[in-house]
């Protein structure tokens, strides 16, 4: 689980994330200082009881990847250490082991633009699980309406800000996207519209690039082999829809 140091969060915050896990999201509550930033990240190895085992050497892809407000930071996994077969991974091997448990730390130095440091120190605690080696199957999704949110059952963790990108909602016959707020946890997804939805059809867009925390897509896997061409990527997906309804209030 994820210990703040004020709004500072790190997402996703899963107890247990695949050991072929892709990237986290570093959110700060206001624009950070830029500029060797990995000098205030590290990924150590831990005991059940939390004591430190050892860091993991160069787990990060060392690119800052920042939005465009300076609030949100892509950590990335170094993917050439989390595809199997490829040369770092069996160089330096791979960054997570399954059944191992980690603690991804952000130290409480690093500075806002303004020079003030967090002050405190902020952590991720997670159990390394299976590899996750399927893609996203959007047509085994199911979804449920509980007490006025939609509530999505997906076939695995979902990455988060793929899923702000690439899902959206619509009323049947309408073009314009929804206002909703979308929290994902370990089991799927709990849908938030503001205001609440007038009676009626409705309809979730999917997009094919949708990833799941692993970068498999509906697309295609992460770990997809592209020099075997067309015949290994298979034919890109359309768009999924997935159909619920919102029925009339008993007031109504």
């Amino acid at each position: 689980m994820s210990v703040a140091a004020g709004e500072v969060r790190i997402a996703p915050a899963f107890e247990v994330l695949p050991a072929n896990h892709l990237k986290f999201y570093l959110h700060f509550p206001g624009p950070m200082e830029r500029g060797e930033v990995f000098r205030h990240l590290r990924l150590v190895e831990i005991d059940a009881s939390g004591r430190e085992i050892g860091e993991v050497p160069e787990p990060f892809r060392e690119v800052e990847l920042w939005d465009e407000t300076f609030t949100r930071l892509t950590l990335w996994f170094h993917p050439g250490r989390q595809k199997p077969g490829v040369n770092l991974n069996v160089e330096i091997g791979p960054i997570l082991e399954e059944g191992k448990r980690y603690r991804l730390e952000v130290s409480g130095k690093w500075r806002d633009e303004s020079g003030k440091a967090l002050g405190e120190a902020v952590a991720l605690l997670f159990l390394a699980g299976p590899p996750d080696k399927e893609q996203p199957e959007p047509m085994k999704w199911k979804i449920a309406l509980e007490g006025g949110l939609v509530r999505v059952t997906t076939d695995g963790p979902l990455d988060p800000e793929s899923l702000r990108k690439r899902v959206v909602v619509r009323r049947v016959g309408k073009e314009a996207d929804l206002a909703v707020k979308m929290e994902s946890d370990a089991g799927g997804v709990t849908i938030r519209f503001d205001p609440p939805l007038p009676p009626g059809r409705y309809h979730l867009l999917i997009d094919p690039q949708l990833e799941d925390l692993a970068g498999n897509s509906v697309a295609r896997l992460f770990n997809v082999d592209l020099t075997k061409g067309s015949e290994t990527l298979g034919i890109e997906p359309l768009v999924a829809e997935l159909f619920f309804e919102v029925p009339p209030s008993d007031s109504e």
